[in-house]
């Protein structure tokens, strides 16, 4: 099938090859219109069931924290403020010495390259810490909550594979539950699936949020996702030349958890906060 006759079919699709070395396609579907409106019921139930429940709406929220002064104190805007000058200091340094080619550098040159390495790995963390802080502060409404629970509704529904022109949803056609169960199982038995399914969340979730439409912007975003997934796994890859060797403090044994199909709120919760912006 053309580029062309992909585009008309599917939101999205990409390829990728699995650990026998087999070529395989993946694909977004385009929703129907009962689906989105099946979509639409999906959300307004869970949104009825988590106030039913207890959690808070959006409007309650946003009362309580004018009434307590915003959702960040002046101390930690100061911090995060200071913490953006230091990154931008340790960046602009490594910069300056960058300018020399590696071999012409000299070792004082190197050590002091590979210590603003360090202290922007540092710095970088505590400013994510801060960031996601605020995030947290907004998914805590029953209205955030319902659209996490949305979305991984629309991924189970969404995420399928073609295999000799033959397309199949890739958690089957059942009850939501019954797809996460087969879920569960995948990543239990298979990471390449796994990380598939990783990939094609996040490009579902970028699309719910309407920073998504045409084919050219999930490609453009899915060349961005798989970008930022190689510089995290060169960060933490267990070697002497990894940049997280070089922080001060650092364990040397930590791992990246799996990503859960089933509790994708980390993730779309970064993901809204670029789609608000």
């Amino acid at each position: 099938m053309d580029n062309k006759k992909q585009q008309e079919k599917y939101l999205y699709s990409f390829e990728a090859t699995d650990a026998a070395s087999v070529k395989r396609k993946f694909c977004i579907l385009k929703p129907t219109r009962k689906m989105k409106e099946n979509g639409e019921l999906f959300y307004a139930s869970k949104l009825s069931q988590f106030i039913s429940g207890g959690v808070l709406p959006k409007i309650v929220w946003d009362k309580i924290f004018k009434d307590n002064g915003g959702i960040i104190s002046e101390v930690d805007q100061k911090e995060y403020s200071d913490l953006f000058v230091e990154f931008s200091e340790f960046r602009n340094s490594i910069d300056n010495l960058s300018v020399k080619a590696e071999k012409e550098r000299t070792e004082d040159e190197k050590n002091q390259i590979e210590f603003f390495e360090g202290q922007l790995i540092r710095v970088r963390k505590r400013m994510q810490e801060m960031e996601m802080a605020q995030v947290n502060a907004f998914e805590n409404t029953a209205e955030a909550k319902a659209r996490n629970r949305t979305i991984v509704w629309w991924a189970a529904n969404l995420a399928a594979e073609e295999n000799n022109g033959i397309v199949e949803l890739l958690l089957g056609s059942g009850q939501i539950e019954d797809r996460l169960d087969i879920y569960d199982s995948i990543i239990e038995n298979d990471k390449f699936l796994t990380d598939c399914f990783s990939r094609i969340n996040y490009l579902v979730t970028v699309w719910y949020l309407g920073s998504a439409s045409s084919f050219e912007d999930f490609k453009t975003l899915d060349e961005e996702y798989l970008k930022r997934i190689q510089e995290d796994e060169s960060l933490l890859k267990p070697d002497g030349n990894s940049l997280e060797h070089k922080v001060e403090g650092e364990k040397e044994n930590d791992t990246v958890a799996e990503v859960d199909f089933k509790k994708t709120e980390e993730t779309n919760q970064s993901v809204s906060v670029v789609a608000d912006k």
